[in-house]
């Protein structure tokens, strides 16, 4: 290709696959190509058949053919999505171009310019370890992430690193089937960094119509397979999430009226990454506020703890604030700080000890349902309340995916457990400290009383 037409196609992706590859793209495949062109970052979801491979391996022809030297990093979640269906496609239209099919080397794993192989190529990497992304930097750099909701955050990490430079441009693709990751992240929390585009099966022209009503008439408009197979939403919930998303009430205006009781939940920072998170709860309904802090120091967040429970007691002069602390691993050092300082500082609050593995049981004596621990005593206690219409919270992103991406398992006794905080990691979730700490706010922990020699009975902490 000569200069001339390098300096025509350089900004012209749609012209490019139409000249060159002599392909006809879709409405949706045309805005998707030219925001490529415009933006660093691109994020798109979708439903099925949409043409999101070929609309990838178009973007992939395009840079490499109109950037010199360029770098093109393309990945997915499996094998067989990277290599029998991305990198397939990608082959399919070099095939289709003579230039190209002359020009440029195309094997299993890499395409490059003939002659520069090591300087001018494009690559293909499953994303199934976290180096996937690693060492990708030159002035035109482009990475392919293909059914982005798959891909585990730790790999993503590299990613922003090497966009550093002026045409270095990230292209997202994927079924947007988790309600948490870099991919979700992108068309929610961080949606203000992303062109973000949305294509509709329904109304797209590659999809068939048959399969749409299939879908509508196996699992009906409203399910959250027609929302991610067809319309390219994100699901209502995760299919084995214990809070579904579709019952989480949110309000960012909650009014504060006729407050008779103050509780503070608050789950002490385990590890570097993880948050202490202190938790405001009003008449055990109504969660306005959350406290978070990135430290470890017992001794700061008790500080902080105190100055919280300052504020309230000057605001709130008649109520005694209970202060609820997870006091498994470093909470406990928070728990006997703040005692004493309640007691030297005389201030209207009481400090209570509670354990996420503490003894289970049932939420409410009517229902059947019976929890493995503590832990699911107080999420079950969430959950209960959003499915009575009873809480409501404050609308932060972060504490709604924590409440919504936990999943549970029933065990042999039929009791249920939820998801351990290292298992929701290994998967790429964060841990749910902000979701812990608003358990702890609505949790009334129990504590046990000999009233003979053989005999304990449950009382309330009060």
């Amino acid at each position: 290709m000569n200069s001339e037409a390098l300096s025509y196609y350089i900004d012209r992706p749609v012209e490019f696959a139409e000249d060159i590859l002599k392909v006809i793209p879709t409405s949706d495949q045309k805005k998707v190509m030219n925001d490529v062109a415009k933006h660093s970052r691109v994020s798109v979801k979708s439903g099925h058949g949409v043409g999101k491979s070929a609309l990838e391996s178009w973007i992939i022809w395009w840079y490499i053919s109109t950037r010199p030297y360029p770098k093109i990093l393309c990945t997915a979640p499996t094998k067989h999505q990277l290599h029998d269906i991305l990198w397939a496609e990608v082959s399919k239209w070099k095939r289709n171009s003579k230039g190209l099919d002359k020009e440029f080397e195309w094997t299993s794993e890499k395409i490059y310019l003939k002659g520069a192989q090591e300087e001018w190529f494009a690559i293909a990497r499953t994303s199934n370890k976290p180096d996937a992304l690693q060492g990708t930097h030159a002035e035109h750099v482009l990475i392919i992430i293909d059914e982005a909701s798959g891909v585990p955050d730790i790999v993503f990490e590299p990613v922003l690193g090497s966009l550093s430079t002026k045409d270095a441009k990230l292209l997202m693709c994927g079924n947007p089937t988790q309600l948490s990751g870099f991919f979700y992240d992108s068309h929610t929390s961080k949606a203000s960094m992303y062109q973000r585009h949305t294509i509709d099966g329904s109304k797209s022209e590659r999809v068939d119509k048959e399969y749409v009503a299939m879908i509508i008439e196996m699992f009906g408009i409203n399910s959250d397979v027609y929302r991610v197979r067809v319309a390219g939403e994100f699901p209502k919930a995760n299919p084995d999430s214990f809070i579904g998303r579709d019952i989480i009430r949110t309000n960012n205006n909650i009014k504060l009226e006729n407050i008779y009781s103050i509780d503070l939940g608050v789950d002490v920072a385990r590890f570097g990454d993880d948050e202490s998170v202190v938790a405001e709860s009003y008449n055990k309904n109504t969660i306005p506020k959350l406290h978070t802090f990135k430290h470890n120091d017992t001794m700061k967040l008790t500080g902080q703890i105190v100055n919280i429970i300052k504020g309230l007691n000057i605001k709130y002069s008649s109520i005694v604030i209970k202060v609820k602390i997870d006091c498994d691993g470093l909470g406990v050092g928070v728990y006997d700080r703040l005692r004493e300082v309640i007691s030297q500082a005389n201030l209207k609050a009481q400090a209570i000890e509670c354990h996420f593995g503490g003894k289970g049981g049932k939420v409410n004596q009517n229902e059947p349902i019976e929890y493995k621990n503590s832990t699911g005593l107080m999420w079950g206690n969430i959950r209960s309340k959003f499915k009575h219409e009873q809480l409501v919270i404050i609308n932060d992103e972060e504490l709604i995916n924590q409440l919504s991406n936990r999943k549970y398992f029933i065990e042999s006794d039929g009791t249920i457990r939820l998801e351990r905080k290292e298992d929701m990691k290994k998967r790429g979730v964060h841990s749910p400290d902000r979701a812990d700490a608003v358990g702890l706010a609505l949790y009334e922990p129990t504590s046990k009383v000999q009233i003979d020699n053989n005999m304990f009975i449950n009382i309330p902490t009060k």
